[in-house]
């Protein structure tokens, strides 16, 4: 999640004696600070049923996409025209919140990789990112040093107003969430610009992809955005909300930062459905591997590589945890959120190795995490010592090819 799971930062010393109203705000007491209209349960299951087809069809329209750019370059390198066959490099961003600090400062150290080393950083077909992801899929989707360069000064800069608290009643149910993020907002208005959405509709016109993930919590599903989709309807309509809202939804954990209307539907963190995008919804013969046989049978399925920025630890360093329910819940969302992103990333090794044995494609798989003895210097959240810290990690890591595990966690 774009924030980490920090709940003790909303617990105040007077917070014990207002438990009783917070039980009140959970369970529901009739209040809200937005009334939204009444919808029947058929028609909100009609609605989850045609976004459900929305979501097949959109990932067949991409994929043809993908598979007309791939077989270009092929077409290219069997006229000489390139040195190489294609390979479909995929990057998957992952949650994590401030501590997304370590994926920024990755790509930029990966970037100091001589493009002649077989792991250089290289261009990406597909990128993904939820959460604190969906803040840096972007910059690392246009590639260049500038963006590089903005994504990962962004993330070493912490402002203090990117949460505000609504006050010592914050816990009040006619509050929409805990906290405001007026410095996020600001950050996301400044870097999602008219110029940043014309540059990803143009670097998505041969049929690369970018998406992130959020969180429908009205029919209780993922939705999937792609943002080159979003950038050519942003351009279209002169109007940066729907894309910058996106982004925002992706980012903000439930009840603690505000939620997203978009299409009708509220929308949160990507984190809560999925802390990483790579593939596991899709059907296996809407993959890569099959459909491409299916299109060129006569010309090898090309290779496929997975790099997956984890912006965590896969384990928590053991602590002692406070007896209180914020320290209680903080830590067992984080831990839940670190397991569900272990298994997601098992599962992927085990696609890729389905596609090897039943496709005989060339498919692999590189996961590059904090490491689990690392130690923040500091503790709390945006804090800025920590996230240099992170950043510095990251430049490290990426710089060095062996950083990246190809073993399943």
């Amino acid at each position: 999640m774009f924030f980490r799971h920090d709940l003790s930062r909303f617990a105040r010393p007077a917070a014990s004696a207002a438990i009783p109203l917070l039980v009140l705000s959970v369970t529901g007491s009739g209040c809200g600070g937005e009334t939204r209209p009444a919808q029947t349960e058929q028609h909100l299951l009609a609605v989850r049923t045609a976004s459900d087809a929305q979501v097949v069809a959109d990932t067949h329209k991409l994929m043809d996409a993908l598979l007309h750019r791939t077989k270009g370059q092929y077409d290219e390198y069997r006229a000489g025209k390139r040195p190489d066959p294609p390979v479909v490099d995929i990057l998957i961003i992952s949650g994590g919140g401030d501590w997304g600090a370590f994926g920024a400062g990755f790509l930029k150290g990966w970037g100091r990789v001589p493009r002649t080393e077989p792991l250089a950083r290289p261009d990406f077909a597909i990128v993904t990112g939820v959460s604190t992801g969906a803040l840096i899929a972007p910059f690392a989707f246009l590639g260049d040093e500038g963006s590089i360069n903005l994504v990962e000064h962004l993330y070493r800069n912490p402002k203090p107003d990117w949460v505000k608290y609504r006050g010592w009643l914050y816990f009040l149910p006619s509050n929409i969430s805990f906290a405001e993020v007026p410095g996020l907002e600001r950050e996301v208005d400044a870097a999602f610009t008219m110029e940043t959405a014309r540059r990803i509709e143009e670097a998505g016109a041969d049929g690369r992809v970018l998406m992130v993930n959020t969180t429908n919590i009205d029919d209780g599903s993922p939705r999937v955005f792609d943002l080159v989709a979003e950038a050519r309807r942003a351009r279209q309509s002169g109007n940066l909300d729907r894309i910058r809202n996106v982004i925002l939804a992706s980012a903000g954990i439930p009840g603690a930062f505000p939620f997203r209307i978009i299409d009708d539907g509220m929308y949160v963190d990507g984190g809560v459905t999925g802390n990483i995008i790579y593939g596991g919804r899709v059907s296996e013969n809407d993959t890569l591997a099959p459909q491409w046989q299916a299109a060129y049978p006569d010309i090898p399925i090309p290779k496929v590589r997975f790099w997956v920025l984890f912006n965590n630890q896969f384990r928590p360093p053991p602590q002692v945890i406070d007896p209180r329910w914020p320290a209680v819940i903080t830590r067992a969302m984080e831990t839940s959120t670190r397991a569900a992103t272990t298994t997601a990333i098992r599962h992927l090794f085990s696609i890729a190795e389905n596609s090897r044995l039943k496709w005989h494609a060339d498919t692999e798989v590189r996961v590059a995490s904090i490491p689990g003895d690392w130690l923040p210097p500091k503790p709390g959240t945006f804090v800025t010592e920590t996230m240099n810290a992170l950043a510095d990690l990251g430049e490290k890591m990426g710089a060095d090819p062996n950083s990246w595990k190809t073993s399943s966690p």
